[in-house]
């Protein structure tokens, strides 16, 4: 490469990544500047700076029954701050996992995302698309839905192609979002398929990897169930996931909020009798038919990326605190899956139509999601900071100074 070529390559990679932290920055300029803490954030925040440094990094907070590794570092540290700069150092810490991820999809090597061009257009789906709801934005809490997403990716590194250092780098990665989401730790199975598939040296080391965070989570899910087991709002049986999992997963994927709920919900099409039936019935429908056409396909790739939809969405119909609820902050990575199942039949179909077809639907929800970033936001009150500062004086006056 000539030293014009590596110079115009360092000027698109400092325009690409100024771009991204603009987007970030101005979604919410609050966030970063005078800073906030989301409700389960400050909760947290309460519990930690009553606890140690290590009680902070191994604590399983209530409700949850899973390791979240990443939100208690961030708590471990931000717990000896005082609030005016503990609610600041907490969005630094989650941008930095935003960058993180955006950046190692860019340079890492992968057999999904082959070209520059489709690893800007993963950046934008971690960024913008419909899937990534306000809820999860510069929430600590909920960047489990991140480390799912970055396990996805990380499930087809092109580990022939790439530098030592970053494959040592991405078998940390994969053990380390584990313990930090349980969504990557439900994708051990599809690392286990990928090793069966195609048995090599780095694809049993993935696996291990994976593993190795499996049994960490599977031995703290276990226990705090037998623990709570009369109290778990978990682990139920609702039909009406799979009509909610219809408009938050395949339809909001693609279209966001607003134009749906304007067809759905302001022409009441929804009351119609038995429409929930007809729903059920295109659902079925379109899962027959999907299965048939991946099946036709015989790609890898595409195996992989439907097991992990599976898997996730069963952890989700199961595990969900809010029985029947597929959107929100719990379809932040099965959208991305989905989203990128269609991005994997668009890159290898040969059929005119249909790969246009595929490439409205790619389109579309990139659009309507950079317009509901932040100016028509679904859930505008999730994008602004709160001030959490009368609760805390409350709580220190309660327990003494911190």
């Amino acid at each position: 490469m000539s030293i014009s070529q590596k110079n115009k390559k360092l000027s698109f990679d400092i325009l690409f990544f100024t771009t991204i932290s603009l987007l970030i920055f101005f979604r919410e300029t609050c966030w970063l500047i005078e800073g906030s803490f989301k409700g389960d954030e400050f909760a947290y925040y309460q519990q930690g700076i009553t606890k140690s440094f290590l009680e902070n990094l191994f604590f399983i907070y209530p409700g949850t029954g899973v390791m979240m590794f990443w939100s208690n570092i961030t708590n471990a540290i931000i717990s000896n701050f005082s609030y005016e700069i503990a609610k600041i150092l907490a969005k630094y810490f989650t941008v930095f996992v935003y960058f993180f991820i955006i950046l190692f999809i860019y340079y890492s090597k992968s057999t999904l995302l082959i070209s520059k061009s489709s690893k800007i257009f993963s950046a934008f789906v971690i960024l913008v698309s419909p899937p990534m709801t306000p809820e999860v934005w510069m929430s600590s809490a909920h960047l489990r839905g991140y480390f799912g997403v970055l396990t996805f990716f990380l499930l087809f590194l092109d580990f022939k192609n790439q530098k030592k250092i970053l494959n040592n780098l991405s078998y940390f990665l994969i053990f380390f979002s584990g313990i930090c989401s349980i969504y990557s730790t439900a994708l051990t199975p599809v690392f286990f398929l990928k090793f069966y598939l195609k048995r090599s040296k780095e694809n049993f080391i993935s696996f291990f990897s994976s593993l190795l965070s499996f049994v960490i989570q599977s031995i703290i899910v276990l226990n705090y169930t037998i623990s709570n087991i009369t109290n778990t709002g978990r682990y139920h049986f609702e039909l009406d996931f799979f009509y909610n999992y219809f408009y938050n997963i395949i339809i909001k994927t693609f279209f966001g909020s607003t134009l749906p709920k304007m067809i759905f919900v302001n022409t009441e099409i929804y009351l119609i009798k038995n429409f929930n039936f007809l729903v059920y019935f295109l659902f079925v429908i379109l899962v027959i038919i999907s299965i048939f056409y991946i099946l036709k396909k015989k790609d890898k790739t595409i195996y992989l990326m439907f097991c992990s939809l599976i898997l996730l969405s069963g952890l989700v119909f199961f595990g969900s605190v809010q029985p029947g609820f597929a959107g929100g902050r719990y379809g932040v990575t099965t959208g991305v899956i989905f989203l990128f199942i269609v991005f994997r039949l668009y890159s290898i179909e040969k059929n005119f139509l249909l790969k246009n077809i595929l490439l409205i639907l790619l389109s579309s929800s990139i659009i309507v999601g950079s317009i509901e970033y932040s100016y028509k936001s679904p859930l505008p009150d999730a994008l602004k900071c709160n001030d959490y500062s009368i609760n805390y004086n409350a709580f220190k006056g309660k327990y003494g100074p911190f």
